[in-house]
């Protein structure tokens, strides 16, 4: 049996012309299908640019949007606090048990175990294992 190759989706970024294309020709047409077709985008891209054309004219599709971290990673200082608390009290815990005592705690997901240990390594309480 021959193994089949992986198919490798890559979605490449829309350039302004062919943004520019799209909404000329959806205006010329006022066909969605036939001017995502021509183009070679989907609707939901289209509806996107199309949003941006109308809400800020030519210069709303002139750059695509940057996307910005909302979470930068940030732990308030008394999720920070606890962390290295319960690691003092309990040094067997590990990071996931650390973040489910804390989430716990607080009735909601408020740290992940991978902020529990990026705490504890700057803590210097973090052993990695070779």
């Amino acid at each position: 049996m021959e193994k089949k190759d992986k198919i490798i989706k890559y979605i490449k970024l829309t350039t302004f012309e062919q943004r520019k294309l799209l909404i000329d020709t959806f205006l010329k047409t006022h066909n969605i299908s036939l001017s995502c077709k021509k183009i070679g985008v989907s609707l939901n891209t289209f509806r996107r640019w199309y949003e941006r054309f109308v809400r800020y004219g030519i210069e709303g599709i002139r750059k695509p949007r940057k996307h910005i971290r909302k979470n930068l990673g940030r732990i308030p200082e008394k999720y920070a606090l606890r962390v290295i608390e319960l690691k003092k009290i309990n040094p067997k815990w590990g990071r996931r048990t650390i973040a489910s005592v804390i989430n716990g705690e607080n009735n909601s997901k408020v740290i992940s175990p991978g902020g529990v240990q990026n705490i504890l390594e700057r803590a210097g309480l973090w052993n990695k294992i070779k």
